[in-house]
């Protein structure tokens, strides 16, 4: 399975509009994260030319390293990714990854609050307030292939009131780093 997402900038007038549909289509608040996610780079190949990214983050006191795999459908985000929970503490994570030759890029701090919608195959509806960047909204939906994510993610924009949106290939990171220079 590969896992669809499309980000999607929100001004405060289309987010205040985006809650109270999520609300009228009955969509379950799930959780709310504070999240940090420090982004690293690989000791012999450019992540940023390689699409690809190694990110540690901790989520409410729970550390977990993620692999994403290059963009396989942009401006949506379709690509491989493997995740797993580390029983370790940040600093103790983060130096095994320096004794390996990475380095830090960029640490991106958001607040996510997270919605599933009563459909299936589930799908997920972020609203995510980052550090230095804004409000943005991310559908994320699985699909057995890059046609079907697609289609999938499109049939949620216009549920959700967002196909009038251009959607955002970037990630925080890409966005937060390019606000920089």
């Amino acid at each position: 399975m590969l896992e669809a997402e499309v980000k999607l900038g929100l001004d405060a007038a289309r987010k205040e509009r985006l809650l109270a549909r999520l609300e009228a289509i009955g969509a379950l608040l799930v959780a709310e994260h504070h999240q940090e996610d420090d982004y690293f780079a690989h000791p012999s190949r450019d992540f940023a030319e390689s699409d690809e990214a190694l990110r540690l983050r901790e989520s409410d006191g729970r550390l977990r390293i993620t692999y994403k795999g290059p963009k396989l459908d942009p401006p949506r985000k379709t690509r491989e990714e493997i995740e797993f929970g580390l029983e370790a503490d940040r600093e103790n994570a983060a130096h095994l990854l320096f004794r390996l030759g990475f380095q830090t890029v960029a640490r991106v701090r958001k607040l996510r609050r997270e919605h599933r919608l009563p459909d299936e195959p589930p799908t997920v509806v972020c609203i995510d307030d980052v550090e230095g960047l804004g409000s943005f909204c991310e559908i994320e939906v699985e699909a057995e292939s890059v046609e079907a994510g697609r289609a999938r993610l499109a049939s949620r924009l216009v549920k959700l009131g967002l196909s009038d949106l251009t959607p955002i290939a970037e990630s925080y990171l890409e966005l937060l780093v390019g606000t920089r220079t």
